[in-house]
Parts: C-alpha cells; structure tokens; sequence
C-alpha cells in the first residue's frame, strides 16, 4: 500500500475531488428549495428531493476504485518488472501474492468510503437531509464501492487482457470494470425514481454476488503463469 501511494498521487487526488463532488451533489436537492422555493403551481413529476442524492453513491463508490488505482497499476507494474517472479521464487503462491494486492486496495478504498460516508451523513445532517435517506445511501455506497474494487482487483490478476494499456491512456484495461456498475447506478434512479433505492440496492446485491462468485473461483482463475511477466 506504502509502494503505491509513491507510485502515483493523482488518483488519490483524482478520487478525492470525486467524493467531494458526490457530497455535493447528494445535498444539492436539499439547499436549492430553501433558496428557490418551488412552485406549488407546477409540482414536478419526479421527486427530486428524494431521489436525485442517491445519484450520488455512483460518485461515490467510484471514487474508491479511483483512489484504489495505484494499486492496481503497482500491480501490472510489479509484473512488467519482475517483481511478481521474484516473489514466486520465495515460495509464495499465487493466491499469497494476490490477497496483499487485494488488502492493499480494499483497504485504501475503505479509507475513502469511510471518510465519505462521515462527511455526507454530517453534511446532510446539517442541512437538513432525510436520515433515512442518509443510512441508505452509505450502506448502499460502501456495498457498491467495495465490491467494485474487488471486481477490478480480482479481473486485473486473472486475465491478461485487462492488464494491457490503451492506445494514448496511462491506465489499464481493467479499470473499466468499475466503472461498469457506475453507469447503471447513475442513470436508473432518474428513469425510475420511485424505485431508486430498490434499483441501487439491486446493484449493489449483483456487484457482491459478482465478487464473491470470482472469490470462490480465484483458485482457478488466477493461476502461476498469470504473474509471470
């Protein structure tokens, strides 16, 4: 984890800024009323005050895979050069190796949902935010955010192609992973509002059962020659 704060900070800056736009975002409905008072006159078909701030767990959960990154590029970095090999020849196996990646990343990605979770619930309290809505959002934020860690941690050891970097990108392939379950997370809650906590709890049930469907695979799936530059 140390090795890969000095590898590169940006992400950690990256998924700061992130996290700090998801705070702003899950109250913003709960500040524009008390300053433009709505029109009682033209109600709006969507209750915007009760589901636009779960848009912001997308925000927030992704900004853990962000803040996550450097391990997961210390990853490919440490098997371009050797590294892994190196520690193979020690007498570690492969599944040793990958559980202190994963620790690594899932615990910087705990550090920043936690932190997340604390400054949005006080936010939110302060400004007058349904409690109800605010444990749902941090049980659903840490739900998602972790388990699309451990999906990207999980996919960027066991196949090869992820590991590759794109033409004019300085990331790997495996990064969309974590950004696959953002998506449906970001945009659901607005085309069905009425649902919007059921629909985000839903992803997050998926993303789990994903990561622990690949947990109880890792045996197979990672194997010596994947670590093997």
């Amino acid at each position: 984890m140390k090795r890969s704060t000095r590898l590169s900070r940006s992400y950690f800056i990256i998924g700061s800024i992130t996290t700090i736009y998801g705070v702003v975002l899950s109250n913003l409905m709960t500040v524009i009323p008390s300053i433009i008072p709505p029109d009682i006159n033209t109600p709006t078909p969507i209750d915007l005050v009760g589901s636009f701030p779960l848009l912001s767990i997308a925000l927030l959960s992704f900004s853990a895979v962000l803040f996550a990154l450097p391990v997961i590029m210390l990853f490919v970095y440490d098997k371009n050069n050797g590294v892994l090999e190196y520690l193979l020849s020690t007498g570690l196996d492969q599944l040793d190796i990958f559980k202190g990646y994963v620790k690594a990343s899932l615990t910087l990605a705990s550090y920043l949902l936690i932190f997340a979770i604390i400054l949005n619930t006080v936010v939110g309290f302060l400004l007058g935010t349904s409690l109800t809505l605010l444990v749902s959002i941090a049980i659903l934020t840490f739900a998602i955010g972790i388990s699309e860690v451990f999906l990207v941690s999980v996919c960027m050891v066991a196949f090869s192609s992820l590991q590759k970097t794109p033409m004019g990108a300085n990331q790997p392939l495996g990064v969309i992973v974590g950004v696959a379950p953002m998506f449906p997370a970001l945009i659901l809650p607005l085309l069905f509002p009425a649902y919007a906590i059921v629909v985000d709890l839903t992803i997050a049930i998926i993303t789990l059962l994903a990561s622990f469907g690949l947990l109880l695979t890792i045996g197979s799936l990672i194997r010596r020659e994947k670590l093997l530059p």
